[in-house]
């Protein structure tokens, strides 16, 4: 057992946390202490994954949330937690969903969120963006199983429930760089393949230094 500290350690231990505290509270009006903060919610595990394996020391936080809901249920519940959660302006909330190749439900889903919340949409499915970290597509696909073959056959070993991003990391600029080439400003949904995320995966890697994995 380490010897009892001293009564006057004590109170010098105790003076030095109020005048952090202090210091604290004189930072000037409106200056920013937080990391920026990013409320990321997804339709399936995969995303949530993926995502949450994106978390680095230095980097912004990321509140990744799966409610396993219907897709405008999760757009209602990402408005719903912007608005009562402590957000600032600075910080950003997403929605990562599936259009299914349904051109109606993309729509709808557009209409829904409007306001802060930005939406990455892929076409079919997610899996094809961890697709874009392997190898080039450009190909249509005519369901979400046909991706998620693709994937299995360019990731040996890989499932949706067994998501890693370590899986993926070594690839992300690429995959960037291939969604770009499909849908260069990330707004045409319906394009079959294609996926908007990268447009969130950058503005996580541009918000903190990325260097040390939690």
């Amino acid at each position: 057992m380490s010897p009892r500290q001293s009564k006057s350690n004590s109170n010098s231990t105790r003076r030095s946390q109020i005048e952090r505290r202090s210091v604290l509270k004189r930072r000037p009006s409106g200056a920013r202490v937080e990391k920026k903060r990013f409320l990321i919610l997804c339709e399936g595990d995969t995303e949530r994954l993926y995502f949450r394996g994106m978390r680095v020391r230095g980097g912004p936080v990321l509140d990744v949330v799966n409610p396993e809901v219907d897709h405008l249920s999760v757009i209602d519940e990402a408005q719903r937690r912007w608005r009562v959660d402590d957000y600032d302006d600075g910080d950003e909330v997403w929605c990562v969903l599936d259009t299914e190749l349904d051109r109606d439900l993309a729509e709808r889903m557009l209409s829904t969120a409007g306001g802060e919340v930005q939406l990455g949409l892929s076409t079919p499915c997610f899996d094809f963006w961890l697709l874009l970290h392997h190898k080039e597509h450009r190909a249509p696909f005519q369901s979400a199983r046909e991706v998620e073959k693709a994937v299995k056959c360019a990731l040996p070993g890989w499932s949706k429930g067994s998501t890693r991003f370590a899986d993926f990391e070594a690839g992300v600029d690429d995959a960037c760089r291939r969604a770009r080439a499909i849908d260069p400003k990330g707004n045409d949904h319906m394009r079959n393949p294609s996926t908007s995320v990268w447009r969130l995966v950058e503005s996580i890697r541009e918000s903190g230094d990325g260097q040390h994995p939690l």
